[in-house]
């Protein structure tokens, strides 16, 4: 939710009437801001030579936070359960916005309650610490959130109203977490009226690693139209299916490790589930009936590992891989949706894109790929869902502070109507330069050349960002 000027006065108030009551209280004061500036600049984000889609601009992305922890509440067999409230403001904008973000950062701008530098609320809530006396935490309110690596699940700064629950179970230090939230669906062929419930769990077992379980269900309240579902009416027409509401299941299985020089994560994860058509249509004076069941199956899997080797005399060099695919919709079964796709699965920091290729911004299920349209919601050409992304990078020891980082990224469609399934490939290469934690300066170049599923007449895009953040 964004803030309006009285609004921001009465949470400011609330917040200074907090901190001095915290020495009363023998709580203890927490204040943290941070700022993010980027100079970016987009050539041919159409992937089309003879419509660029030129963009430049400053992004401006600030946070404060402000809360007041360990607030003193009751004993209860010998353990202290305390409180901690909090409220964090966040701010995003472009340069030159007025409101209305241009394709396709509008698609970001749909995630977040406000992107023209309007404070908007990412978290305000209650957590309580050793709930009842026992090893339980509980938080109430607007929080940030992500399940597992965020493949199915993450806030990306926003926040999400609701409740997260999570304890210690008494076998194999087992670590339990269930969550509800609210939210709306941010795809851009869903209706203005959006309602997403969103409630799942996650348990953790410790051993060499970690191996995580991970449950979301997505019930949706939003009209919208299936992408790929399709019926023919009596007249031999092609309509489009429209569904009032949908449930959706995503099951994730999650491995970490962190052994030596070496760090691997890996998670894989399907999704099953079922959506209700608008009821029928009229063609040629006759009724038709829209599919009465309309179904979701699809699947995805991410692979990332780094190598961490001290190198003779120049210190220590990081190599790393990383794999991604999500399925794609098939073209003959026109009410099943196959294309992996959860609501709010990561996929921006800020207005800008976080995932495989600093251009590209490849997750499994979409990408900037040149069609910006309501026909789409993967940004792929139409024809093509899902995405298969294959990345290498190499890091060298610093030299007097300053990092070098170099990858390259392979794209593919995982299906397509027809022809080749090369999206692009990408070269990417940052210079990065860090004062402890407090103060991070970049470099970035992305080098895009498309492949013949994006434009048979291919072409190549580039992307030029210079960053600074500070953290306190």
């Amino acid at each position: 939710m964004s803030l309006s000027r009285g609004g921001r006065s009465l949470w400011l108030g609330a917040a200074l009437a907090a901190a001095c009551a915290a020495p009363v209280l023998g709580a203890s004061l927490d204040v943290t801001s941070s700022y993010r500036l980027e100079a970016e600049s987009y050539k041919n984000l159409n992937l089309d030579a003879s419509d660029h889609n030129d963009h430049s601009f400053m992004e401006n992305d600030a946070r404060l936070g402000v809360a007041v922890r360990k607030i003193a509440l009751e004993t209860r067999g010998g353990e202290e359960s305390t409180l901690d409230v909090a409220l964090t403001l966040h701010a995003l904008g472009l340069s030159h916005s007025t409101g209305t973000l241009a394709a396709p950062f509008d698609r970001a701008a749909r995630y977040y309650p406000s992107t023209d530098l309007t404070p908007f609320i990412e978290n305000a809530y209650l957590r309580v610490h050793n709930l009842f006396g026992k090893p339980v935490e509980a938080t109430f309110g607007r929080q940030n959130f992500r399940l597992g690596g965020g493949l199915l699940l993450d806030d990306d700064g926003a926040g999400l109203t609701g409740v997260t629950i999570k304890g210690e179970l008494p076998w194999w230090s087992m670590q339990l977490e269930g969550f509800v939230f609210n939210d709306k669906n941010p795809n851009p062929n869903v209706s203005s009226q959006s309602s997403l419930d969103l409630f799942g769990f996650s348990l953790a077992l410790p051993t060499d690693g970690v191996w995580q379980l991970n449950e979301l269900v997505e019930r949706d309240h939003t009209g919208q139209t299936i992408y790929g579902c399709s019926f023919v009416d009596v007249n031999g027409a092609t309509q489009n299916c429209a569904v009032s509401k949908a449930v959706r299941s995503f099951t994730s299985a999650r491995y970490q490790l962190n052994y030596g020089p070496m760090v691997f994560e890996g998670e894989a994860a399907i999704e099953k589930g079922a959506a209700t058509p608008t009821g029928s249509a009229i063609a040629g004076g006759q009724i038709v009936t829209a599919p009465n069941h309309i179904t979701y199956s699809g699947d995805a899997e991410v692979v990332r590992a780094k190598w961490k080797q001290h190198l003779y005399k120049t210190g220590e060099g990081i190599a790393r891989i990383s794999v991604a695919h999500g399925s794609g919709d098939r073209g003959d079964t026109p009410t099943r949706d196959e294309a992996f796709f959860p609501s709010h699965g990561h996929r921006f920091n800020g207005l800008d894109r976080d995932g495989f290729g600093q251009f590209f911004g490849a997750t499994p299920y979409d990408a900037f790929g040149g069609n910006y349209s309501t026909s789409t919601v993967n940004g792929l050409k139409q024809g093509a869902s899902g995405i298969t992304a294959v990345g290498a990078g190499y890091t060298p020891p610093a030299y007097k502070g300053v990092v070098l980082d170099v990858d390259y990224f392979l794209f593919q469609a995982d299906r397509v109507n027809g022809g080749s399934r090369t999206l692009g490939s990408e070269w990417d290469a940052r210079l990065r330069y860090n004062v402890l934690d407090h103060l991070a300066l970049s470099f970035s170049g992305a080098w895009f050349t498309a492949g013949t599923a994006s434009n048979p007449a291919r072409g190549a895009s580039k992307r030029y960002a210079f960053e600074a953040v500070g953290r306190f």
